[in-house]
């Protein structure tokens, strides 16, 4: 009989009397006495290849250790499984399997598996280091999370399972334990030790999953699918969004626990902040029956990012990392700090270095972000002297240099960022606002990935970058931005925006408000932009005095106006809109005169013509109001222009059906088709072509601002009960819209005109010289669909605001009204 081989004795020594010591069977990084000289020593700590440092954590099977891998020289998590638990081969068999399992997949919100071992007869997992902390111990440090954070948990730890699931792994152990979330805010899965493939057998009869958030199905002894893990985040979720746990598990009993789990859930009442969407999304989630939970997580994802945009402006789809994009603020407050590496950094430009004036001293803060790589010191400089003139005011060299900082290789991600946010900034101030947008769009073309501790910063660029590249002013309710933060400065940017897209109220509200935030402690900069305030406040009061010509006010006040318009025209301080908007109204003082002198010319030279025996009274009910005239009614008409005046009567009324149906551009085409002769009647034609073709482009700017908003709420179709619903895609055709069980096409034809109208009118900012085209293209849609009500309420809205419009409104009704 042969002999077993002997077992070599692990030896260790003593680092001060330098004695050897045996050590065998002693656990990892275990602190021991020396016999010899008393000093009190670390031994065991080396595991193969890996070199511990540090105790991170103690459960009941394993423990983990911070180590260093040696050949590669980096640091790693080292999972060790106690001996006692080493020797049960069924259990080293499933830690070595999950390793292999984890190793699979490749994917940043799942800790990552480097290699397996055994040493000295401990089983150990080295794995990514992942400075962190559990969101089980978020939730007992803090209590409920925001909505935001658990969203945030949600859409990484969803991106995780779908990779997972991607490889044919269900995990089977979700729960606010095994999800890590670091110090960006980025969460990942860990503990894949009860994962099984899908459709796969589970080698153990027990009921390993935790009871809080077991799956109801698998109390049956059902086999086990990805749904299974839905509901299991989804309870999870839930746990995370109260404080406790969603139901109160605390029973042996498997009848029990299933009946716990059958009743029915009143989320918004334990938590009465979150949004209806996000209670609607997690009852779905934990959903007694498998096939009433999201079917994929391609859906469930897609859900979830569509709330996040919807509640509160975080827009993953421009975002080229996965990463949340957010510092952890438990992380911050000091939970689970044992896992935090601490480093010391310097401050980039953006927040003041009180220590040194050279540019190449400035490196990047986790605030902030800007890393400017070595050997790029001229670009610090220009970056800093950029900022400089910003806030002086010379705004036309500080656009210079932050336009050629855009194109800069060698500035960070975060910094090229930063400097695109100027460069639209500055077009703002400078009046440019049209070209400013390209600047604001490219910052969610730029990719952080690479970046660390860039979250804030780049949340808000981002942020911005979806808000200020639109092509309309903003609306309040859009503007995420927060006066106590660095997020201050994007309400000068909005401010500025809708000043000069015409929208001066909002605008100055807006700027009002930048004058008034509290910036973070060290961003002088912005205290110190607070100064441009003052121009606009200026101009504001200037704006208020301004004349509004009319030719109804007479031929002194228009003489009066033009003067006051001119010397305005000298004084105003900003520059662009209210320039422009001054321009235009000394441009209609000269259309009025051009039009008073054409007129003298008429009376003086009257053509062969019958005389009308009375004005038209057939004026509409809708405008123009009482009193209003014809402009054609006491002039001479030719037989032929009377007559083309009836044909053009009969044609508009026999396109009704056109204007009901939403056949606009059908009926620009049988109006273009007519042949005219007479000026007056071609005006007339002209107008009314005019106004379809608004009707076609309200279709148009619906569709889009119903794919910008994601609009959810009762939605009418020309037939059957108002419905509550989703509109998820739109075009000027088709809306696709979710009842709650899934994507339907429905053509734009079935809805009801009246409520077109009502959420186009939800939709639009409200009517300024900017938006005069969309709120005309709402009235001429609600025209040609002959609803009386809105035509007389935003007509008036319009015509008080241009007088040109109001001439040509005026003449448009007189002229297309029914013949008596």
């Amino acid at each position: 009989m042969q002999n077993s081989p002997e077992k070599v004795p692990s030896i260790s020594q003593c680092p001060d009397c330098q004695h050897s010591l045996d050590v065998s069977g002693l656990p990892p990084y275990m602190k021991i006495e020396c016999p010899h000289c008393g000093a009190s020593i670390r031994v065991c700590t080396r595991m193969g290849q890996y070199q511990i440092t540090q105790l991170l954590g103690e459960g009941g099977m394993s423990q983990v250790f911070k180590a260093i891998d040696v050949h590669l020289g980096r640091e790693v998590a080292l999972k060790v499984l106690h001996q006692s638990l080493s020797r049960d081969s069924a259990l080293t068999a499933m830690f070595e399997r999950e390793a292999k399992l984890t190793a699979s997949i490749l994917h940043p919100n799942v800790v990552k598996v480097y290699t397996v071992g055994n040493e000295d007869g401990y089983f150990f997992i080295a794995m990514e280091l992942v400075e962190a902390t559990s969101l089980e111990q978020m939730i007992t440090t803090s209590g409920a999370l925001s909505e935001k954070d658990v969203l945030h948990v949600a859409h990484d730890v969803v991106a995780g399972l779908k990779a997972a699931h991607h490889e044919g792994l269900i995990h089977r152990d979700i729960k606010p334990g095994n999800m890590l979330v670091t110090e960006e805010g980025t969460s990942k899965l860990v503990d894949f030790g009860l994962a099984v493939q899908q459709g796969g057998d589970d080698e153990s009869e027990d009921l390993w999953a935790t009871p809080h958030y077991v799956p109801p199905e698998k109390l049956d002894g059902e086999i086990d699918t990805y749904l299974g893990d839905i509901y299991s985040l989804g309870a999870t979720l839930h746990h995370a969004l109260t404080g406790k746990p969603p139901f109160e598990a605390n029973t042996p009993s498997m009848e029990e626990l299933k009946q716990i789990k059958t009743a029915d859930l009143n989320l918004k009442a334990e938590a009465p902040a979150s949004s209806k969407a996000t209670v609607k999304l997690i009852e779905r989630m934990m959903a007694y029956r498998p096939e009433a939970r999201p079917q994929s997580y391609d859906l469930l994802l897609a859900e979830i990012i569509d709330i996040e945009k919807r509640a509160f402006g975080v827009d993953r789809n421009k975002s080229r990392s996965s990463r949340t994009n957010q510092r952890n603020p438990w992380l911050v407050a000091g939970a689970f700090s044992g896992l935090l590496a601490v480093a010391a950094v310097l401050w980039f430009s953006l927040k003041e270095n009180k220590s040194s004036s050279k540019a190449d001293d400035f490196t990047v803060g986790a605030d902030e972000g800007g890393i400017i790589s070595a050997g790029a010191e001229s670009n610090a400089a220009q970056f800093l002297r950029g900022r400089e003139l910003l806030v002086k005011g010379e705004f036309r060299k500080a656009f210079n240099i932050f336009s050629e900082l855009t194109s800069a290789s060698s500035l960070s991600p975060s910094t090229q960022m930063w400097s695109h946010f100027f460069a639209g900034t500055l077009q703002l101030l400078l009046g440019e606002e049209a070209d400013s947008r390209a600047y604001f769009a490219d910052i969610s073309s730029i990719d952080p990935a690479k970046e660390e501790g860039v979250g804030d910063v780049v949340a808000f660029l981002q942020r911005a970058s979806d808000l200020l590249a639109s092509d309309l002013p903003l609306m309040k309710s859009t503007i995420l931005f927060e006066a106590d933060a660095i997020d201050s400065v994007g309400l000068l940017a909005a401010g500025v925006k809708n000043w000069q897209m015409g929208d001066f109220e909002s605008g100055i509200a807006l700027l009002e408000k930048f004058a008034v935030s509290q910036p973070p402690e060290g961003f002088v900069w912005i205290d110190e932009l607070k100064s441009s305030v003052e121009v606009f406040r200026r101009d504001h009061k200037r704006l208020e005095e301004l004349p509004n010509p009319a030719r109804k006010n007479g031929a002194d006040s228009l003489k009066s106006d033009r003067k006051s318009l001119t010397a305005a025209l000298d004084e105003i301080e900003t520059r662009g809109s209210l320039r422009r908007l001054i321009t235009s109204r000394l441009m209609r003082i000269d259309e009025i005169d051009a039009l008073i002198v054409d007129e003298r010319e008429a009376v003086d030279d009257p053509p062969a013509a019958v005389v009308m025996e009375q004005p038209d009274p057939g004026i509409p009910e809708v405008v123009p109001k009482a009193g209003a005239v014809d402009p054609f009614a006491e002039q001479k008409m030719s037989d032929e222009e009377l007559l083309e005046r009836e044909r053009l009567r009969q044609l508009l009324s026999s396109l009704e059906s056109y204007g009901a149906n939403y056949q606009f551009s059908e009926a620009i085409d049988k109006l273009q088709a007519e042949p005219l002769k007479s000026w007056s009647a071609q005006e007339i034609r002209n107008e009314l072509v005019l106004g379809f073709g608004r009707a076609e482009g309200f279709l148009r700017m619906l569709s889009a601002q119903l794919r910008a908003s994601s609009y959810q709420g009762v939605i009418r179709r020309r037939e059957g009960i108002a419905l509550e619903a989703e509109i998820t895609s739109a075009d000027p055709s088709v809306f696709v819209v979710d009842l709650g069980f899934g994507p339907n096409e429905v053509a734009v034809s079935e809805f009801a005109p009246d409520w077109l109208v009502e959420a186009a009118e939800e939709l639009l900012p409200p009517f300024t010289p900017a938006t005069q085209e969309a709120w005309e293209n709402v009235l001429f849609f609600a025209l040609s669909t002959g609803q009386n009500e809105p035509v007389s309420r935003i007509s008036e809205v319009i015509r008080a605001g241009s007088p040109e419009f109001e001439e040509r409104w005026v003449k448009l009704m007189v002229l297309s009204a029914p013949s008596p």
